[in-house]
């Protein structure tokens, strides 16, 4: 009988076992915080990496050679986002079009604000200018932090944009040498697939599985989107649904933060009071299909953890990392579940981490 060289544990105290898991997890945070300027690229390349591998084996059965293979499958996936971001871009510009009018209706709400509060509240006009004035002061001593935060920010993304390629290709092109890595690391000895090859195929499948399905369901929430707001006569739908299925990415919260600029939109820029009504109900049947329906037959159970799990991770990956950590976090969490599962003496915390009552022996 064939078996794994990775030898058991010794049993330790549980309060040995329960410091050293806490401490790892502290130090883990730490090192995810810190070390965010190159972990997070990383891990976005790796999920790329595997989303674009069979794209890379297609080209290599063609006998084009695995760097030109890679290279050619970036050029492809290069062409498919500038088109994308070129529609969106001109989609931006005519609503960007129309920013002056939206100023304008916020003045007109601004001064019936002010109307209302010193009618009701018996606020006179001076002493609310005042309080503007020391809000406007303090947003603009704010200002300079804000404007290098942001510099800094718009810095961080081009430097990752220039440098995920790269780290694509190279992932791509080794994948090989780290298959044969983690074979090596754990001493593993046997015929044909062993348990960490089988490991290894399984984390790229899970993976691959779950970037494919939420790409189709991004693509079909933008399709339900842009229709149910041509159908209610909302300006600018194509921009508003496919904005708010792109934030569909980010799970749970993403689809309601999409659905707040086309609702905003519709109270500043239109006449009639049944137009916010109208998207709201929009943007409501279209997370109550995407929720109950369009996700779980789609994605289904490939990253199957708890949706209790998946909020926890939601709030660490944006406290951490901010959006690219809502994003991430998740299939990650997905991802260490596999690995869990596979290793006998963690598998109680994989199914913790799962959406099954049932545990599996």
């Amino acid at each position: 009988m064939e078996h794994h060289r990775i030898k058991e544990s010794k049993k330790y105290p549980f309060w040995l076992k329960s410091t050293l898991i806490l401490a790892g997890l502290a130090l883990l945070i730490i090192m995810m915080n810190y070390g965010k300027f190159i972990l997070m690229p990383l891990a976005f390349s790796a999920f790329f990496a595997m989303l674009l591998n069979p794209l890379v084996k297609v080209f290599e059965r063609w006998k084009l050679g695995r760097a030109f293979s890679i290279i050619l499958t970036l050029l492809v996936v290069l062409i498919i986002f500038a088109g994308v971001l070129s529609l969106i871009s001109a989609q931006f510009i005519q609503f960007a079009e129309r920013i002056p009018e939206v100023t304008e209706k916020l003045k007109k709400v601004s001064t019936a604000a002010i109307e209302y509060l010193e009618e009701s509240l018996g606020v006179s006009q001076q002493e609310q200018s005042e309080y503007l004035q020391q809000g406007i002061n303090n947003l603009i001593d704010q200002s300079g932090n804000f404007m290098s935060s942001l510099l800094s920010a718009t810095t961080n993304i081009f430097t990752v944009m220039t440098l995920m390629p790269i780290f694509i290709f190279f992932m791509l092109y080794y994948q090989e040498m780290y298959r044969t890595f983690f074979q090596k690391l754990f001493e593993v000895k046997k015929r044909g697939n062993s348990n960490v090859d089988q490991l290894l195929d399984r984390i790229q499948g899970v993976t691959q599985d779950y970037l494919v399905g939420m790409l189709t369901v991004i693509g079909i929430l933008a399709v339900l989107n842009t229709t149910g707001l041509f159908i209610v006569g909302l300006d600018h739908a194509l921009f508003f649904g496919v904005f708010a299925s792109l934030l569909a990415i980010i799970p749970y919260i993403g689809i309601i933060i999409g659905a707040l600029p086309p609702l905003i939109f519709a109270l500043l820029l239109t006449d009639s009071l049944l137009t916010p009504v109208f998207v709201i109900a929009v943007f409501g049947t279209v997370q109550f299909l995407e929720g109950n329906f369009i996700t779980p037959r789609i994605v289904g159970s490939k990253v199957s953890i708890n949706p209790f799990v998946a909020m926890v991770a939601l709030i660490i990956g944006g406290e951490i990392w901010g959006i690219s950590g809502m994003i991430l976090f998740v299939p990650l969490i997905g991802i260490l579940k596999v690995v869990f599962d596979q290793i006998p003496e963690m598998k109680p915390y994989g199914y913790l981490l799962g959406n099954s009552k049932t545990y599996d022996r």
